[in-house]
């Protein structure tokens, strides 16, 4: 069992994920990584209030919890597989 306490839990809609991982893409250009993909997210997330827990743990900016990194993954996924298209 994972431990959440030291992740941060997002609050965020798969719409709103999609967003900011489309917006983190576009700023980036060149090349990105996951763990780069989830500090943004984790950025984002303590800047608007879009997260839930304890708010006094201080989180290492990739933290989000597991469960959150499985839902960006598909979406991180789809981005890729479509712009590999796009080049073709």
């Amino acid at each position: 069992m994972i431990d959440n306490r030291h992740y941060l839990i997002l609050s965020y809609s798969d719409a709103e994920l999609r967003n900011l991982i489309e917006e983190y893409i576009i700023q980036q250009k060149a090349e990105f990584t996951f763990e780069g993909v989830c500090s943004f997210i984790a950025y984002w997330a303590m800047e608007e209030g879009m997260k839930t827990g304890a708010s006094k743990i201080i989180y290492e900016s990739n933290k989000i919890q597991p469960d959150d990194q499985d839902r960006v993954r598909p979406v991180l996924d789809a981005f890729i597989r479509d712009a590999r298209f796009e080049r073709i």
